[in-house]
């Protein structure tokens, strides 16, 4: 009797129904945003592709990122728009991305304190929240929702979707209509990395230029290193 009791136990809070208090989703997203914070992305060289579309112009990214390299030269660009770069392009390439970093802060994308269950499988569970981005400025509260999708029983992040439910305006002039922001992870040795992301966003400027703006950038070939950053 009590070997099924605890396995009722058991499964009553891994599948978290829908009569669940809001301080459990609370409690089971924060850890999964936790553990992914605690995955240590320094250490895991990786290949990267992006392809990005601005105003019209497209540009094709083929790079790869090894961090036991020496600051400046952990960036390596393989091809630009499909050839071999020059040399001043891999530098300039290596410098900017060693600048900008390589971070994806979930606890800005995610708002656990304001969860509703939105779908719940047998092995995961999605809620959806509203969202609060300080870079899309202040007119964006309020016309902005998320979800997240969860591993049920490692507590890993699958997803995060954000889309606009209204047009707002980031910066004086500029109107965005339609917004979507995707990312998906995967686990690797228990470690949660990034997958892939994809961008778009539509609007005007000054109200007659237009807003077309795509980006899609895929993780791959995970290796873990293992050594210290330097």
């Amino acid at each position: 009797m009590m070997t099924i009791k605890h396995a009722l136990y058991t499964c009553l809070f891994v599948s978290f129904s829908t009569l669940a208090l809001e301080d459990t989703y609370q409690q089971f997203v924060e850890k999964a945003i936790a553990k992914f914070q605690a995955t240590e992305r320094s250490k895991w060289a990786f290949t990267y592709h992006n392809n990005e579309i601005e105003e019209g112009e497209k540009t094709e990214v083929y790079a790869q990122y090894v961090p036991h390299n020496p600051r400046g030269e952990r960036w390596q660009l393989l091809k630009l728009n499909g050839i071999r770069p020059t040399k001043k392009e891999a530098k300039n390439f290596a410098s900017h991305r060693e600048h900008e970093g390589y971070s994806i802060k979930l606890t800005e994308l995610i708002n656990p304190k304001a969860l509703l269950l939105d779908k719940e499988t047998d092995q995961t569970i999605t809620f959806s929240y509203p969202v609060q981005l300080a870079d899309l400025g202040k007119d964006a509260i309020g016309k902005l929702i998320g979800t997240v999708k969860i591993n049920k029983s490692t507590a890993n992040i699958e997803e995060v979707n954000i889309i606009n439910t209204e047009a707002f305006s980031p910066i004086a002039l500029a109107d965005i209509s339609h917004f979507k922001l995707s990312m998906q992870f995967q686990t690797i040795n228990n470690s949660v990395l990034p997958k892939n992301t994809y961008m778009e966003m539509n609007g005007t400027f000054s109200f007659f230029v237009d807003i077309e703006e795509t980006s899609q950038t895929t993780f791959s070939n995970y290796q873990f290193l293992g050594t210290k950053q330097l």
